[in-house]
């Protein structure tokens, strides 16, 4: 009955898109997981392409990427022209190590997008580090952890992109939809301008 009247709610609102709901739901998101800000998009897939815009990733640069993920999280790589270069993932945790990106690495990599395996947090810290070192932009799909946390901390505000799924099958679901948390507000900008 609460979710109806919600959808009712936004009905007769008048706003399809990029309304009040969705400025508050940024906003929740933002207070949940830390993050400085929250761009709501389509769907997580959407969210990644647009990290990647927003990143500056071009044709012919290298994305490293787990051989083992949802296939949005090589597809979108391909949408902006680059090239997605599998890594392995470790066994037991089934996410990117710092050695399996190192290994798939070459002069060509540009960017890393770190999955968190069905919500199992990877470790942000140490490939957050070798990014920072080489000069690649870390994006995290976060598809699957909403809730999940590292270092005792909420994922969404570790990296400049965390990037959140609110499909249907996931924890928190607003039957379809993404959201893009970051820790700059410039990239915020950015990104609410290129969503529509």
């Amino acid at each position: 009955r609460e979710e109806e009247q919600a959808v009712l709610e936004c009905i007769r609102s008048g706003w399809v898109a990029q309304g009040p709901k969705v400025a508050a739901f940024e906003q929740a998101m933002c207070e949940h997981t830390g993050a400085h800000r929250g761009v709501a998009v389509s769907s997580c897939t959407t969210g990644l392409h647009l990290a990647l815009v927003a990143a500056d990733i071009s044709p012919g640069d290298e994305v490293i990427v787990p051989s083992l993920s949802f296939i949005a999280t090589a597809n979108a790589p391909r949408y902006v022209g680059a090239v997605p270069v599998f890594a392995d993932v470790d066994l037991a945790t089934q996410n990117l190590t710092v050695e399996t990106i190192k290994t798939a690495a070459t002069d060509r990599t540009k960017a890393v997008i770190l999955v968190h395996q069905v919500g199992m947090p990877a470790d942000i810290g140490a490939v957050r580090a070798l990014c920072d070192e080489r000069g690649w932009t870390l994006i995290e799909d976060a598809a699957c952890a909403i809730g999940s946390t590292f270092n005792g901390k909420p994922i969404g505000q570790h990296s400049d992109f965390v990037v959140f799924s609110f499909h249907p099958r996931k924890l928190l679901t607003t039957g379809e939809g993404g959201m893009v948390m970051t820790t700059r507000d410039e990239l915020a900008d950015r990104m609410v301008r290129l969503r529509q």
